[in-house]
């Protein structure tokens, strides 16, 4: 294991931001709310952000242009622990594995040999990770709409940053099924890409084990500090 620090622009902290943004966003939002629920989204969405201890669930991913154009999918695994425990696993050999343990995040990149470390909270600062990191109402960072009821009957909750850019994405869509779970969330940049994640497996305030979010680089990582 090699340590140094970046030097320059910072590229590699800006992939944490990139990633872990549009990832625990998914975290933070992936709570199933039991089927018995019958209030309305927004108070759903309050609902779970108080009675989530633990979340695990398989995700797929995909970046589309504005044209509808898709240049990016992926899937993988993930699991919380609030406030601020998380490991997010992307699929195959060169699969991204972001991990953190309240204190610290790590983002390994096997393909590249490559590991960067920095706070959690410099990593997570003015991004909808804060979300998870604690239990905020939502309101604090975002000024939440109702939109009308979309294809497949989902029920829709906007999200507008209220600290724009710093957050990540300009929006930020959840659709909630009747039963109120959370089924697919849809995020949108600067740049009018936009990031849909849907959720499959889900589980709740089950255990996990301590060791999901600790991280130790293999032998011969170069591993990368950001204060």
């Amino acid at each position: 294991m090699r340590l140094r620090r970046p030097g320059g622009t910072d590229v590699s902290g800006r992939k944490i931001l990139r990633r872990f943004a549009s990832s625990v966003v998914a975290l933070a939002c992936l709570i199933a709310v039991p089927a018995a629920w019958g209030g309305s989204v927004l108070d759903a969405m309050h609902h779970f952000f108080q009675d989530s201890r633990t979340v695990t669930a398989d995700f797929t991913q995909k970046v589309s242009r504005p044209d509808g154009q898709v240049v990016k999918r992926a899937a993988g695994r993930l699991w919380i622990s609030r406030p601020g425990k998380f490991r997010w696993t992307y699929e195959g050999s060169d699969g991204e594995v972001i991990v953190s343990n309240g204190r610290k995040v790590w983002l390994y990149e096997p393909a590249l040999q490559q590991a960067t470390v920095q706070p959690l909270g410099t990593a997570l600062s003015s991004t909808p990770a804060a979300l998870i990191a604690g239990r905020n109402p939502l309101s604090r960072q975002f000024t939440v709409r109702i939109l009308p009821t979309g294809p497949g009957g989902l029920d829709w909750v906007l999200l507008l940053p209220k600290e724009g850019q710093s957050q990540g994405f300009t929006s930020i869509r959840m659709g909630f099924d009747h039963q109120g779970r959370l089924q697919e969330m849809r995020m949108e940049d600067a740049f009018q890409q936009t990031t849909t994640l849907k959720f499959s497996k889900i589980h709740i305030n089950g255990p996990i084990a301590s060791s999901k979010f600790r991280f130790s680089p293999p032998p011969g990582v170069d591993v990368l500090t950001n204060p």
